[in-house]
């Protein structure tokens, strides 16, 4: 297991830089480590954005 899903396990998600995406004025991009959907909340702060799991339950995939 790589010391980078450690860190996203715990939260610690960094941002792949180089395919950032813009749309509706916003800047969305997946961790550079597991992949997960991040989206910038404030200027340099990144979060984990929320995914429905195609209405099967309240499960979400974050």
């Amino acid at each position: 297991m790589k010391l980078g899903h450690i860190a996203c396990a715990l939260g610690k998600h960094k941002v792949d830089r180089e395919n950032v995406k813009r749309a509706g004025g916003q800047k969305f991009g997946r961790c550079r480590n597991c992949r997960t959907p991040m989206e910038e909340v404030e200027p340099h702060l990144w979060a984990a954005m929320r995914v429905k799991d195609a209405g099967l339950g309240r499960r979400a995939i974050h």
